[in-house]
């Protein structure tokens, strides 16, 4: 932590124990050392509020948003400032870009409301104290509010029912007792509590209409998709209610944005469905790389576990895999796509292009996968590879589908680059355009057809570069997670040794089932750690710790899923519970859990196995990825709590796997109180481990499917 972070931790600490002064004089100092710290900078501002200088603060609080204007904090400060000079207008100006910058901010609401209030507007004020209480069911101050917007309004019956439930959240509420002793009694006081926030839904739903069919970039999805968060409350589908509003009258007429927020709402394929049918049906007037990016949401969206499965099965044997073959089919038709002929060499290939659609610095796991097999087949069987980035995931934003997505890319990999990583050298080449192009596609072909390779690998599903040379050249492709992918090659591989079209619809399974090959993905662990300690990682000694690991934390630890966490502290007194991953939303979440202080957020752990020597146990949320992390966590004989479900349920087999959440929650439980049951577990994850610590055997049963492909070429 630098020493302008420190001061300003120790100024928020006397800030929330009433120390004006010696916060004041704290971020003094944090200027001195830092003049654009614009936190520093808004919390003088607020300190000249809460001193009675509104003046100043006003004048204080703009040069912070000079500094940052994205924090809705700093502009709702600005609009109670604002308020306290009288100038209303903008005040409530202030308030709403608060509320634009962050919808579910339940102050900028209220505050909102009490602007409202002082302007006359009694109905609008009451519409944003139910929008504060939507988010925060419990503020005494909204309930407070909107009694106070009934009282002016005429409407005592719910002024009353409003002060009843301001007094149940704090029965000190000195000004909420006065006037609920001063409104007549001719009606008994409410007995059951207020409507909570499920029953306000209508105006949340208001909302997001009104973001839907305003025009707006990102900054609109982004919104669009918090809203929606707000809906679900926790939930993997809102209330009935609103489903059949939803169908009654779309969000608007952008399908893009109707089907995904629908979806996003529901859980309910039949959404990405009409829009796939949409997309197919008009063909002609979509961009490829509007279409492109469609199809990789909507993929990203099934492997988060979004979707209710009533339809998931037939949706990913044969709508996706459609869309897929319509975007290959559009884009050899586009850009005039046409691989030259190859003139096959049977035995066992010796040239080899391996093609990936992401490859990225600092390395991911699927990258660092990709990199470790092009190596192995480089150094340990000769033969001449090329690992060729696509980057054929959208870099850009450039639909209005929600939520939106945009992988990463890596700028200084353009072009043909010599990658070393941990002593071993491999050639790439990597367009960088951030969407799908003519000059992306051209550039990807020639790199291909430069390099003349005997094998193409696909290395993930959907790697549309090397699906252009499907039955032109010999193709094979290897999944990085379990389950059916979309792929044109000749033989696709499984992840875990099983056959991944049991359970698919008949009616799709055949085209599947014809090219499929057993495999074992394999995994061969980073070097173990030979000192670790909890204090590296400013994780106390004492207590049983469990450790959560991802590279999508802020998508995969839902709200559902930390309900369960916290019940799993509750039977587990003493126990932590540490997520390691790049994160943004979820320290915030993790503060407003049941048990907090014992939730820590690590950020990115660069030496993830020093993290597993101190670990008792490893939890996986719901989710379809995660392989490596467990499989790595395996390797330190760390036992794995999962759902029996994706990735990580194929590593550890069906035995380990449970059925549902309860089961979870016992089963994490037993690991932390029985240590002989613990024990057994730890030895048993040291020997699942030694089951997929397979990759050099991987990379020899590629070349053998390699050669079975190259004479069948030869043959022909």
């Amino acid at each position: 932590m630098s020493a302008s972070a420190a001061l300003l931790d120790q100024g928020l600490t006397a800030h929330q124990r009433g120390d004006l002064p010696g916060a004041l004089a704290l971020y003094r100092q944090v200027l001195a050392l830092d003049r654009a710290n614009a936190d520093a900078v808004h919390l003088i501002g607020v300190i000249a509020y809460q001193t009675g200088d509104p003046a100043t603060a006003i004048d204080v609080i703009g040069r912070a948003i000079a500094l940052d204007d994205r924090n809705p904090a700093y502009h709702s400060n600005l609009g109670e400032a604002l308020r306290a000079t009288g100038a209303l207008d903008r005040a409530a100006e202030s308030h709403a870009r608060a509320i634009g910058l962050d919808p579910d901010f339940a102050d900028a609401h209220r505050n909102l409301g009490v602007v409202e209030l002082a302007r006359g507007n009694a109905e609008a004020a009451a519409d944003s104290f139910r929008r504060a209480l939507a988010r925060v069911p419990k503020s005494a101050p909204a309930w407070h509010g909107l009694a106070l917007a009934f009282e002016s309004l005429g409407r005592m019956a719910e002024a009353r029912d409003a002060l009843d439930e301001c007094l149940r959240q704090d029965p000190a509420h000195a000004d909420a007792r006065l006037r609920r002793d001063a409104l007549p009694t001719s009606q008994p006081p409410l007995i059951e509590p207020a409507p909570q926030a499920a029953d306000w839904s209508a105006i949340i739903l208001q909302d997001l209409r009104a973001q839907c069919r305003t025009p707006g970039g990102p900054e609109r999805l982004a919104v669009i998709d918090q809203l929606c968060t707000t809906l679900l409350d926790g939930q993997p589908t809102v209330q009935r209610a609103i489903l059949d509003a939803l169908e009654e009258e779309p969000l608007c007429g952008d399908p893009i944005l109707d089907a995904s927020a629908q979806f996003r709402l529901s859980g309910d394929l039949i959404h990405y469905e009409r829009l796939i049918h949409i997309v197919m049906a008009h063909g002609g007037d979509w961009p490829l790389d509007v279409a492109q990016a469609v199809y990789w949401s909507i993929s990203r969206q099934i492997f988060l576990g979004r979707p209710l499965a009533t339809r998931l099965a037939a949706f990913t044997a044969g709508d996706l895999p459609r869309f897929y073959r319509w975007i290959l089919r559009e884009v050899k038709r586009r850009c005039a796509v046409a691989p030259k002929p190859f003139l096959p060499r049977p035995g066992t290939p010796r040239r080899i292009v391996l093609v990936t659609n992401q490859f990225t610095r600092p390395m991911h796991q699927p990258s660092r996968d990709a990199f470790d097999y092009a190596r192995r087949l480089q150094d340990d069987f000769g033969c001449a590879v090329l690992l060729v980035n696509g980057n054929l995931m959208p870099g850009a934003v450039v639909t209005a589908f929600v939520p939106s997505f945009q992988a990463m890319v890596t700028p200084d990999l353009a072009g043909p680059v010599a990658v070393t990583e941990d002593g071993a050298t491999v050639r790439t080449w990597s367009s960088v355009e951030p969407t799908l192009s003519d000059a992306k596609i051209r550039g990807l072909v020639d790199a291909i057809e430069g390099f003349d390779p005997d094998l193409v690998l696909s290395f993930g599903g959907s790697v549309l570069a090397a699906d252009l040379f499907a039955g032109v050249r010999p193709t094979l492709c290897i999944p990085t997670t379990s389950g059916a992918t979309c792929s044109l090659a000749d033989i696709v591989l499984s992840f875990d040794g099983g056959d991944p079209t049991v359970g698919l619809p008949e009616e799709y399974r055949a085209p599947f089932a014809e090219r499929h090959r057993p495999f074992v993905f394999g995994y061969s662990a980073p070097p173990e750690a030979q000192r670790a300690s909890r204090a590296a990682f400013g994780l106390p000694e004492d207590g049983f710790l469990f450790t959560i690991v991802g590279g999508r934390l802020d998508d995969e630890v839902t709200s559902a899923f930390l309900d369960r966490l916290d019940r799993i502290l509750d039977r587990c007194p003493g126990a932590r519970i540490a997520f390691a991953g790049p994160v943004a939303s979820l320290p915030d979440r993790l503060a407003k859990a049941r048990n907090a202080g014992r939730l820590h957020s690590l950020g990115y752990v660069p030496e993830i196995r020093a993290l597993y020597r101190v670990a008792g146990a490893y939890l996986n949320p719901p989710r379809q990825g995660g392989g490596g992390s467990a499989a790595y966590a395996l390797a330190d004989g760390v036992p794995v709590v999962t759902l029996a479900q994706g990735d990580v349920s194929a590593i550890v087999g069906p035995a380990r796997g449970v059925d549902s959440l309860d089961g979870f929650v016992a089963r994490a439980e037993r690991l932390c109180h029985d240590p002989a049951f613990h024990r057994a577990e730890s030895a048993e994850a040291r020997r699942l481990f030694a089951a997929v610590d397979s990759r050099h055997a991987a990379a020899a049963q590629l070349l053998a499917y390699g050669r079975e492909l190259a004479d069948r070429y030869a043959a022909r």
